[in-house]
């Protein structure tokens, strides 16, 4: 009778086990989906900033070629 107790145990612990493993999952899951979310929200804001400097950089390369334009 023993090794039936034990064996209904094992399977308890192990269904037990399988439960943690599937909240870890969940909890990994959705803190990398918000890092994810973050990290996207980094990039738009870099780019942003990227898009803004390379505007300068042509309204700057803008301005030296029309004044390089009248000093000739």
């Amino acid at each position: 009778m023993a090794t039936g107790n034990q064996m209904q145990i094992d399977a308890l612990v192990g269904l037990q086990e399988a439960e943690v493993r599937e909240a870890f999952l969940v909890n990994r899951t959705l803190l990398l989906s918000q890092q994810l979310l973050m990290q996207k929200q980094e990039n738009n804001i870099l780019l942003d900033k990227i898009n803004g400097l390379e505007a300068d950089l042509r309204l700057a390369r803008g301005e030296a070629e029309a004044s390089d334009g009248e000093s000739e």
